[in-house]
This record gives C-alpha cells, structure tokens and sequence, in this order.
C-alpha cells in the first residue's frame, strides 16, 4: 500500500491508510491479510487502464480489411465482358446477313443483297463460273416476285414488273457468257436443262397472280428459254 494508486490523490489515500490502521488496532485479528492486500492492490492498479482502453471487436466500417473483397469476384466481370460482347456482335450479324439474304424489292436491304451478287459475279474465274452465278441469280429474281405476288402488304405491280424484267437481263447475260464456254460440256448442259425446267414450271403458277402487262412480259421470258433447253 505504500505506492501511488492512479486516480487517487495523496491525501485521500493517507486518510484511507489511517482509517484502515485504527480498525485494524480496534478489532484484533482482523488485519487484511497480505495476499488480499496485493490483490487489491492489483485491481486498483489495473481498473483505470481497462477502462481507458477502447473495446474493438472488429474492423472498423469502411477499414481496408472490410474493403477486400475475393480476387475471383473483381476478376469474373471484365474477363467475361469481350465474350459477351463478341457474342452479341456475331448474333447481330448473323441476324443481318439472314434478314439481307431474305429481302425482297422494297425491303430497306435489298440493296445490299444486290451488291452481294455483283460482288460475286465480278470475282467470276471464268465465263463458266459467271454464267452458272448469273443463272441462279435469275432463279432468285424468280423467288422474288413469286413472294411478291404473295404477299398482300408486298404486292406492287411496278416492282414485280421491274423483278421480271432484271430477271430476264440475267438470264441473257448468263446464256451470252455460256456461248463463250463448250456448249457439249455435260455439266453446263445439265445445270441449264435444269434452271429451264424450274424457271418454267414457277413462272407458270404465277401467271393467275399477275397483271396484264407482268403477264405478257413473264410469257416472252417463258418463250425465250424454252429455246435454251437442249433436245431431249
């Protein structure tokens, strides 16, 4: 008891003394005794800095240890942005390339279609490729205007006749390059027996659908390539 205790001035701590003396002297035995002084002692010594020390249970808010977060979560995102990105330009550009190739006169990229095919007939090898290129282009004018005719929000005289029309230039074209190529070829023989034969047969089951001045040019068309048909 003879050091300085924290928080307890000299001369409380000399009153406290001498009142515990004069009690010890009045009541006989009943002295502290020695090890319940030094826990006293303790305590008093130890009180204050339990009380002066903050409790902490854990990181403070907004602390760099809240702030960490697992490195697979920062990382997931941007390593999967490109794909999804690349994915989203294929699918546009699959859906375009479908809705280019199904147009028809009118639809806003028909004039893309078109540019394809001229694309394709210039990067021709030789007359036989142009001729063969030429002819399925004519068989697609021929899808064209049977859509036309079909459809009632589609169906336009001016466009159908125009449609004929481009087709029949494509086909003359196709046959002007062919007498440029051996007309006893098996292979060229056999693809414009066949393009006669489905161009005939389709343009035929339009004629009901058309006008008179779509009809007339569809049956000089229809005149024109039954001459193209080798004898059977």
């Amino acid at each position: 008891m003879g050091k300085w205790l924290p928080g307890i001035s000299r001369r409380s701590r000399a009153r406290v003394q001498r009142r515990v003396s004069r009690l010890g002297a009045r009541i006989p035995g009943t002295a502290p005794r020695p090890e319940f002084r030094a826990e006293l002692r303790e305590r008093l010594m130890n009180a204050p800095r339990e009380e002066a020390a903050p409790a902490r249970t854990g990181p403070a808010a907004g602390s760099p240890a809240e702030r960490v977060r697992p490195r697979g979560a920062r990382l997931r995102l941007p390593s999967l942005l490109p794909r999804l990105l690349s994915l989203g330009l294929a699918t546009a550009m699959v859906a375009a390339g479908l809705a280019t190739y199904r147009s028809v006169p009118g639809d806003t990229l028909y004039p893309l279609k078109r540019a394809a095919e001229n694309t394709m007939l210039r990067l021709s090898a030789d007359d036989a490729e142009r001729a063969d290129r030429e002819l399925s282009s004519a068989s697609t004018r021929a899808d064209e205007v049977e859509e036309l005719l079909g459809s009632a929000t589609r169906s336009d005289s001016r466009l159908v006749g125009e449609t004929l029309k481009e087709m029949e230039d494509t086909t003359r074209s196709a046959v002007t390059a062919l007498t440029r190529v051996r007309r006893d070829d098996a292979k060229v023989t056999s693809s414009l027996k066949r393009f006669v034969q489905k161009q005939r047969d389709q343009i035929e089951g339009m004629l009901p659908k058309m006008d008179e001045d779509a009809q007339r040019r569809a049956n000089g068309y229809l005149n024109y390539i039954e001459g193209l048909a080798p004898p059977e």
